[in-house]
């Protein structure tokens, strides 16, 4: 008897093509092939069976299933072990003070420590230290800078001295060398209030109001 013949059956040679010609809602698994091809060994025509190479390539067939559902649930169990181990680091940073890269920086009433990243190299870098509101603060002047990442600190004092209050303040690096006022990125540091878990990663969730992802964060002070 043909097994390619019974009726709900399919030859475990069928299944070399799963991938490509199988329904959705019909992927067969190990125990499943298993079972098919000794019910394809048991209806075997006894005066013309399988030959040996043939029983060797649905074996191979067989191992060729079990290994890659042994592989996808190895990297299942891996995925998830990862995703626990990012949720414990990222929950570790809820208090404490990172760098990132934003115009908004939280101040503690001791003044702060950032980074500029500088795309070219200038002679009159200047970084705008202005409150929430948009008025000026304070303005650093940090001269000739050569391209690179720039560490710059303020004191937490105004043009005039006098101690600023701990809050939000705005942030700016640019530079007029080339007649035109050119901007840079900067890094400021940020308290992290909390840490949403979601699909797609970590994310943090800063002081000022901002979220951003766990990736985007420069340094943890």
């Amino acid at each position: 008897m043909d097994i390619a013949s019974l009726a709900g059956l399919r030859t475990a040679q069928d299944l070399g093509g799963q991938s490509a010609g199988v329904d959705q809602g019909e992927e067969l698994g190990k125990t499943a092939f298993l079972e098919l091809m000794i019910a394809q060994i048991n209806n075997q025509n006894p005066l013309d069976p399988a030959k040996n190479e043939e029983f060797v390539a649905q074996l191979a067939q067989f191992s060729s299933v079990e290994g890659i559902q042994n592989l996808n649930t190895s990297m299942a169990d891996m995925a998830s072990s990862i995703k626990a181990s990012m949720t414990l680091d990222a929950a570790s940073l809820v208090g404490r003070s990172v760098l990132a890269s934003t115009n908004i920086a939280s101040m503690n009433g001791n003044g702060f420590v950032g980074n500029i990243n500088l795309g070219e190299s200038t002679t009159d870098l200047r970084v705008q230290i202005s409150a929430a509101d948009g008025s000026p603060v304070r303005s650093l002047d940090m001269g000739a800078q050569t391209e690179g990442t720039i560490r710059f600190a303020w004191d937490g004092r105004d043009s005039e001295g006098n101690s600023q209050p701990a809050g939000l303040y705005r942030v700016r690096a640019f530079s007029d060398a080339s007649g035109e006022a050119r901007e840079f990125e900067v890094q400021l540091p940020d308290r992290v209030l909390s840490v949403s878990i979601l699909p797609e990663g970590a994310t943090a969730n800063l002081a000022s109001g901002t979220s951003l992802p766990l990736a985007q964060i420069r340094e943890i002070q």
